[in-house]
C-alpha cells in the first residue's frame, strides 16, 4: 500500500506541475516504485527482499549495484544459491571497495578463504576506515591460527597506521575469547598507545582485570577511562562495587551516587545506595531508592523491601497497600503471599489473611512456616478445630515444632481448657528453646489459669522490666496474676501500661478504676 501511495503521489506531483508523463517517465517512477519495496522488505527483515531486488532488476537488468545488493541480501539471508546467478556483477566494470568487501563475502561463503582474504585486502585499500569492510575482514582473519592472524593483522597495521588502535584492539578480544589474558593484556596496551585519547583499551584491560579479580589494577584503568571523560553508569556501578568489596564504603557510596547522577534508575547504585541508606538509619532515602530501580516494577524482592522500609517508618497502612498490589502483581510468588499474610495478621485483618495462607498451602504443603501462621490466623478467628487441625499437621512432621506447640498451648490457655494438655506442649516447647520469654509467657499464664500463683510469680519475676514494657501482652497477664493475688494497685500498674496495646488490658484497667475489688 506504502508504494501504490508513493507512486500516486509522483504521479500527483508531476501533474501539479503541468507536466506530460511520457512511457520513459512511468518506467522510470516504476522502477522508482519497486526498488522502494525492495528497500522497505530489507529493512523489516521480510524474506521477501531478494524477490523484491530481483523484481527490480528486471526493469534495470544491466545495474551493478542491484546486482551486487541481491547477493548481499542473499548472504546475509543464508542463501548462497540465490546469490549465485548475481555474482558477475564483480566483472561488470570497475570496482569499488564495497563489490570487493560482498565478493569476498560471497568467497567466504563458497569455503575459498584465500580468495576472499584478498577481496577483502582490495577493498581496503580502497577504503580502510570503512567498518562495514574492517570487520568482516577481521572476523575471516580469525578463522586462521594463530601465527597467520597475527601476520595478518601486523602487515594491515603497517599498511594503515589509522587503523592500528581498531586492530589491536581486535585481537586483544580474539585473545580473550581463547583465554589468554596475558596476550590479551598486550594488544590493549598496544591500542592505548597507539591512541592515548580512546577509553575503549582502558575498558577492555579493566574488566579483564576485574574478570581475573585484579580489582585495584582494575579501578585504575576505569579510573584513566573517567578522566578521559567517558565513565558510564554501569562502569561506576563497577568501580563501587569494588570499593564494598574492599570495605572502603565512602568510595563505594561516590561511585554509587555518580552512577545514579548519570542513570537515575541504574539498578546496581539504586539498590546498594538504599542498603547504605538503612545503614545509616535513612530509611526514607532506602525507600526512595528501592523504587527509584529500573527493575523495580518487574522485581518481587523490591517491593518487599519497599514495603518493609514503609514499616519501619510507621507508615502501615501504605506498606499494607504495597503488598495488597504486589499480592495482585506478582500471584504466583510464593514469598509475596507469605510476607503479605504476615501483614495482614499483624493488622488483626485474620480472614483475609487466612484466604492468602490457604492458597499458598494450596500449592505449597510442604511450608511449615506458612502453615504456623494459618493456624495462627485461624486461632484468632477462634476457628480451634481447624486450627488444631493444622497444629496436628505441624507436629506429626516435626514433634519438636516449638513455636506450634506454643501456640497450641496458648490457645488453650486462653481459653481456660484442657489446662493439662497445654501445660504439656508448653514444657515440651520450652524444652526447644528454654529462654524464648513468648514461651515462658505463655507458662505463666497457664499457671494464672490453673491458679498456682506462686508458680506464676516464678516465671513473671524473671522478666526485666525492659522486656514488660516492650510486650503489653506480658504486662496484662502480671497485672492479672497481680489482682489475683490481692495487689490492686501493682495490677493497675501494668494494666496501664498494657491498655494502649492488648485491649483485654484496657477493659480490665477501666473496670478496676472504678472499683478496687476483682471484677
Amino acid at each position: 500500500m506504502k508504494a501504490l501511495l508513493t507512486g500516486v503521489s509522483i504521479c500527483l506531483a508531476l501533474s501539479a506541475f503541468g507536466l506530460d508523463i511520457s512511457p520513459e517517465g512511468r518506467k522510470e517512477a516504476q522502477l522508482f516504485n519497486t526498488f522502494l519495496e525492495a528497500v522497505y522488505a530489507q529493512r523489516t527483515g521480510s524474506t521477501d527482499a531478494v524477490s523484491a531486488l530481483e523484481k527490480t532488476l528486471s526493469l534495470a537488468p544491466d545495474s551493478k549495484y542491484l546486482r551486487r545488493s541481491i547477493v548481499a541480501v542473499a548472504l546475509a539471508a543464508n542463501q548462497p544459491e540465490r546469490a549465485e546467478p548475481y555474482v558477475n556483477f564483480f566483472e561488470q566494470g570497475e570496482n569499488e571497495a564495497e563489490d570487493f568487501a560482498v565478493y569476498g563475502a560471497y568467497l567466504w561463503k563458497q569455503g575459498k578463504t584465500e580468495d576472499a582474504r584478498t577481496a577483502y585486502e582490495q577493498a581496503l585499500a580502497l577504503a580502510a576506515d570503512e567498518q562495514s569492510v574492517l570487520y568482516p575482514y577481521l572476523l575471516l582473519l580469525g578463522t586462521l591460527d594463530e601465527e597467520q592472524l597475527v601476520g595478518a593483522l601486523e602487515r594491515l597495521v603497517s599498511q594503515h597506521p589509522s587503523l592500528a588502535a581498531s586492530l589491536y584492539m581486535e585481537l586483544g578480544r580474539l585473545y580473550v575469547s581463547r583465554r589468554n589474558p596475558e596476550k590479551a593484556l598486550a594488544y590493549f596496551d598496544k591500542a592505548a598507545t597507539a591512541d592515548p585519547a580512546d577509553p575503549a583499551p582502558h575498558l577492555a584491560k579493566g574488566e579483564l582485570y576485574e574478570y581475573t579479580s585484579q580489582f585495584f589494577l582494575m579501578l585504575h584503568e576505569f579510573e584513566t577511562v573517567e578522566k578521559l571523560g567517558h565513565g558510564n553508569a554501569g562502569m561506576f556501578s563497577r568501580m563501587a562495587a569494588v570499593f564494598l568489596l574492599v570495605k572502603d564504603t565512602s568510595k563505594a557510596e561516590t561511585y554509587f551516587l555518580k552512577a545514579k547522577t548519570l542513570d537515575p534508575s541504574e539498578v546496581a547504585a539504586n539498590h546498594f545506595l538504599a542498603l547504605l541508606a538503612e545503614q545509616k538509619g535513612d530509611i526514607e532515602s532506602a525507600l526512595t531508592y528501592v523504587q527509584a530501580a529500573a527493575d523495580f516494577p518487574i522485581n518481587a524482592s523490591r517491593w518487599l523491601q519497599a514495603s518493609f522500609y514503609l514499616r519501619r517508618l510507621n507508615r502501615r497502612e501504605e506498606s499494607l497497600q504495597l503488598l495488597a498490589q504486589a499480592y495482585q502483581k506478582f500471584s504466583k510468588n510464593v514469598e509475596i503471599g507469605f510476607f503479605y499474610g504476615l501483614a495482614l495478621n499483624d493488622e488483626k485483618k485474620y480472614k483475609e489473611a487466612v484466604r492468602v495462607f490457604k492458597k499458598i498451602l494450596q500449592t505449597n504443603p510442604d511450608y511449615p512456616t506458612a502453615r504456623l501462621h494459618y493456624a495462627y490466623s485461624l486461632e484468632s478467628l477462634q476457628k480451634y478445630s481447624e486450627m488444631e487441625r493444622q497444629l496436628r499437621v505441624l507436629l506429626q512432621a516435626d514433634s519438636q515444632n516449638a513455636p506450634a506447640l506454643n501456640l497450641w498451648a496458648y490457645s488453650l490457655a486462653e481459653r481456660d481448657t484442657r489446662l493439662d494438655e497445654a501445660y504439656e506442649y508448653i514444657t515440651r516447647a520450652l524444652a526447644v528453646s528454654p529462654n524464648d520469654i513468648s514461651f515462658m509467657d505463655t507458662l505463666g499464664w497457664i499457671y494464672i489459669r490453673q491458679e498456682k500463683w506462686d508458680e506464676a510469680d516464678k516465671i513473671f519475676s524473671s522478666f526485666s522490666k525492659e522486656d514488660i514494657q516492650r510486650n503489653p501482652e506480658i504486662a496484662y497477664h502480671i497485672g492479672v496474676l497481680r489482682l489475683k493475688q490481692g495487689r490492686t494497685q501493682e495490677a493497675l500498674v501494668h494494666l496501664e501500661q498494657a491498655r494502649n496495646g492488648w485491649p483485654a488490658a484496657q477493659q480490665l484497667y477501666r473496670r478496676l478504676s472504678h472499683n478496687s475489688s476483682i471484677p
